[in-house]
């Protein structure tokens, strides 16, 4: 699993310190940046007409920076790997157990119905089918197998 970390360091006369904030895919993280970039500069009426070393502004992809004088934020995206994993075991076509060396929580979703379902067994599959296609049609999610 790849982890996107906005980083945020702070030292201002008004403030010192860094923050941290995770995402899971990297345009979520590029489009916090730049609206907290931008919302820095807005809060600073940072002028561009007066730019030199010591006022300027700075922004890319993966890094932004805003000073003035001795007054500096900045932040980075960095992308970490974390080993996250996951093994089922099934026995008789049924899931026995699921096993994670992390915290996540699996949702399964049965979709199979007896050889003569009735309206209401029908239903029930199709909300669950519904409910399934809702979640693998959010951005991010992907077939993994």
């Amino acid at each position: 699993m790849t982890l996107y970390l906005l980083i945020h360091e702070q030292d201002t006369d008004a403030a010192w310190g860094a923050d941290v904030s995770v995402f899971l895919n990297a345009s979520d993280a590029q489009k916090a940046m730049t609206v907290a970039y931008q919302e820095t500069a807005d809060r600073w009426n940072f002028d561009d007409q007066e730019s030199n070393e010591e006022h300027m502004r700075t922004c890319s992809d993966s890094e932004a920076t805003i000073r003035d004088d001795t007054d500096v934020e900045h932040w980075r995206i960095e992308e970490r790997d974390l080993d996250v994993q996951m093994a089922i075991e099934v026995q008789g076509g049924l899931i026995q157990n699921i096993y994670a060396n992390a915290g996540i929580y699996p949702d399964v979703f049965d979709l199979d119905v007896s050889d003569f379902p009735d309206k209401e067994e029908a239903d029930d599959v199709a909300a669950k089918a519904a409910s399934l296609n809702e979640i693998k049609n959010r951005p991010g999610w992907r077939n993994v197998w």
